[in-house]
């Protein structure tokens, strides 16, 4: 809805009406309602108990944010209003006030209010939660006003509050209260949200069944009467399932499967320029890759512009800094580390002792691929290396169990604020990253510019943090991902693929 400020003004009521009529005035009367969408998922989820889960990879957080919600929401660039009506800062800027959308309720009848909101957060931001809460770091804590409406403290000001609760990541998808304190491990499989599907079956290692809200919030919402993700890790398989028609939407990271759909006069191929990458993280509590050469000589091993031509067939940059130019947010005069085998050799004799380790990828066949050329790049300068290979689902509790040398990653897009996704991965002040890095350099950096209001000032401070992480070689970020959708041309209105997540609440199917 895009006069979301008058929405918060005249209650949920009258906004469900003026929902009702945009919807009517904007060409929609020609959206067919019905149907299942049928999805192909790349892996098995990793469960959505936000304690238990620790982490939501984006294939769990794309059914996650079907069932539930978050305040905000970015839609493109823009953020607009979800269970959130609106943020209003105070003057001293240490605290900001949202204004919470009245009478929405929980799929099991659990009113959504000011305590619920509340108690997700204090849960999640408690000491013990095991939850990497660092991107909500400057929160000190959050108060209900009244029914309607919380107060986010804060330990300084900080620009990026309201990007931050707009992100739809574990963090800030509120699930029931009640199904999470009566039934912990039911909602890890069977999720309890606001929003406009409702889990109805997870058969593990098959599929995920969700159906139509019919109480949602949203006047007219969803347009599905549900979505069925099949769990299809191989890149073939979901390719073949949607010429088929067997699986309407696919998300495709395979570039020989995404150009020959971009040629394919029945296919519609939908892609988003992302900030984020495929990265591959070093342990820097492990050896070798405690010796900050040794990360260097690998970074150094590996022909990005090789791999950008081969691998990735032109579908993707070769990145030359941390933050790329579609994020707004890229550093043009950046030493940034590259390919050198001469340069990985000369750190290799520094380090005077053979080097050995071992890459961990996910057991599908484009990681597989991908570490096999990993591997022949750094065994081509000198290093012993070997694969081990994991189930996807398993990658994320790898990560955060710091069970490896090597490991593949996501270094996911951010919003419309770099704050968010460099404070997750590079600080540790509210949390262990996946890296486990030292991060003496970087919080300052961090900490300065979440409190600048002046965009030029944080551009230059967000750039100092990449300098930082390319003289540490804190991972190895061959190329900037584009992210790609494959469908069928009866799958209408799907949203621009922020953080590789497809959000079906308003997707409808022209058949």
């Amino acid at each position: 809805m895009r006069n979301w400020h008058l929405c918060a003004r005249v209650g949920g009521a009258l906004c469900a009406a003026a929902a009702a009529i945009l919807i009517s005035t904007s060409g929609a009367e020609a959206q067919k309602r019905g149907g299942t969408l049928m999805f192909g998922s790349e892996a098995e989820f990793n469960g959505f108990n936000h304690l238990k889960a620790r982490i939501f990879n984006q294939n769990t957080v794309t059914p996650a944010s079907a069932v539930m919600e978050t305040l905000f929401a970015y839609e493109g660039s823009e953020i607009k209003p979800r269970l959130g009506l609106k943020l209003e800062e105070a003057p001293d800027r240490l605290s900001a006030v949202v204004t919470l959308r009245q009478g929405v309720k929980f799929h099991d009848g659990t009113p959504f209010n000011a305590d619920a909101v509340v108690y997700h957060y204090g849960r999640l931001m408690a000491p013990k939660s095991g939850v990497n809460t660092s991107m909500l770091r400057p929160i000190k804590a959050v108060e209900k006003v009244d029914d309607n409406a919380v107060r986010f403290v804060l330990a300084h000001p900080w620009t990026a509050l309201q990007s931050a609760l707009a992100l739809e990541h574990l963090l800030n998808l509120i699930g029931s209260p009640t199904a999470l304190e009566n039934d912990p491990e039911g909602f890890h499989r069977k999720p309890i949200g606001t929003g406009p599907f409702m889990v109805k079956e997870w058969r593990a290692g098959d599929r995920l069944e969700l159906v139509r809200n019919p109480n949602y919030w949203e006047a007219g919402l969803p347009y599905l009467d549900g979505v069925t993700y099949r769990i299809l890790p191989d890149g073939n398989t979901r390719y073949q399932s949607v010429k088929s028609g067997e699986v309407h939407i696919t998300p495709m990271d395979n570039a020989g499967h995404i150009l020959d759909a971009e040629k394919d006069g029945h296919l519609k191929l939908i892609k988003h320029e992302g900030s984020g990458a495929l990265t591959w993280n070093f342990n820097h509590t492990k050896e070798p890759f405690t010796d900050a050469r040794v990360r260097a000589a690998v970074v150094h091993s590996i022909d990005t512009k090789a791999i950008s031509n081969t691998f990735y067939l032109g579908t993707s940059r070769v990145a030359t800094g941390l933050l790329s130019p579609a994020s707004g947010w890229s550093c043009p005069n950046l030493e940034w580390r590259g390919y050198d085998p001469a340069k990985a050799k000369a750190l290799l004799k520094e380090v005077g002792k053979p080097v050995k380790f071992t890459i961990t990828a996910v057991n599908n066949p484009n990681s597989r691929r991908m570490a096999s050329i990993l591997q022949q790049f750094t065994q081509a300068v000198g290093m012993d290396v070997d694969i081990r290979l994991v189930e996807q689902s398993q990658n994320v509790r790898v990560g955060v169990t710091g069970d490896y040398q090597m490991d593949v990653w996501r270094f996911t897009d951010f919003g419309g604020d770099p704050d968010l996704l460099l404070t997750y991965y590079f600080s540790r002040k509210g949390g262990t990253p996946v890296t486990r890095h030292d991060a003496g350099k970087i919080d300052p950096l961090l900490d300065e510019a979440r409190v600048s209001s002046d965009r030029k000032k944080r551009q230059e401070l967000y750039c100092q943090v990449a300098k930082a992480v390319s003289d540490d070689a804190i991972f190895l970020m061959p190329n900037w991902l584009s992210y790609h959708i494959i469908s069928q041309p009866f799958v209408r209105n799907v949203p621009p693929i922020l953080n590789n997540i497809t959000r079906v609440r308003a997707v409808w199917l022209d058949k």
